[in-house]
């Protein structure tokens, strides 16, 4: 650790020291966005090592399935619990408005909602609201279905629907369309977010949080978190996405700058977007184009 400049080593008095900072960021607490939940990706992203090395091979397939990586959603329901501070939202500290309107009861999609975490918390947060978490992972959906029903949550429903291939019937159906760290794995997210315009109500919201990272590798070079998300972006993001047929394997870098252009290729506008503090995140505000 002393190598690595994670501790200070005096080298005349052979003393080692950790400042205060450093040392939070590796025991976690209540800061968000700890590196030490983000850390605990690398083990269990490990566990698809063997699968994503036969990926290379000249006659290996394309990518690896979500099934394979059994410990990831719950290191990252771990990671979307820091998005919550005293039961509320942080990514909506600056949207009144929004806030107001979910006090008052509108209907709200997580769409990628994984093990369901955020949606599970803006439902008991919002009780007037109606939400419904959507993920491509039956035995996820299943497992988080089963926890809102055991919490008493009447509020919430979960489905198992592709995100690129919503129900028909929900078009202009939601006030609220959500986003979380999940559509840079989708394997078509153009088409993804052609779905989030579909199901989104004129007058409604879409609030997407990806990576805080540019598209351009040359952008990323004085980023301190990059070379650990370019390794989840190898060992995880791009596989899954690559498993689908058509896949794009976009991963988690990305950048700003593609995920904006296919927001407004989707007749989307991203109305403003900023970092979400004291994370790896970024707040994309969009609005659908009439």
């Amino acid at each position: 650790m002393a190598t690595a400049k994670i501790v200070d080593y005096d080298p005349d008095k052979e003393t080692y020291f950790m400042s205060p900072t450093r040392l939070q960021m590796l025991i976690g607490g209540k800061q968000h966005g700890c590196i030490d939940r983000v850390i605990q990706m690398i083990p269990s992203i490990c566990l698809a090592y063997d699968e994503i090395l036969h990926c290379m091979e000249p006659d290996g397939p394309a990518g690896v399935p979500y099934s394979v990586y059994k410990a990831f959603h719950g290191v990252i329901d771990g990671i979307s619990s820091l998005r919550f501070e005293g039961g509320f939202p942080v990514f909506l500290s600056n949207m009144e408005d929004l806030k107001t309107k979910l006090d008052s009861g509108i209907t709200v999609c997580d769409i990628g909602c994984g093990v369901g975490r955020d949606v599970f918390d803006l439902a008991k947060a919002f009780p007037k609201s109606t939400f419904h978490g959507v993920d491509i992972a039956e035995r996820i959906i299943q497992e988080a279905q089963i926890k809102a029903d055991e919490s008493d949550l009447s509020n919430l429903t979960y489905h198992c629907y592709d995100a690129a291939r919503l129900p028909e019937d929900w078009s202009d159906k939601f006030d609220l369309v959500l986003s979380t760290d999940s559509l840079h794995d989708q394997a078509r997210p153009d088409l993804a977010l052609k779905e989030f315009h579909k199901v989104l109500k004129s007058e409604g919201y879409l609030i997407i949080i990806d990576i805080n990272s540019h598209t351009k590798l040359g952008d990323n070079l004085n980023n301190p978190s990059a070379p650990l998300l370019y390794t989840i972006s190898l060992m995880h993001c791009m596989p899954v996405s690559l498993y689908f047929d058509g896949g794009l394997g976009y991963g988690t870098m990305w950048g700003m700058e593609k995920l904006i252009a296919l927001i407004d290729n989707a007749k989307l506008t991203c109305e403003r977007h900023f970092p979400l503090e004291g994370t790896a995140e970024r707040v994309f505000i969009c609005r659908k184009i009439l």
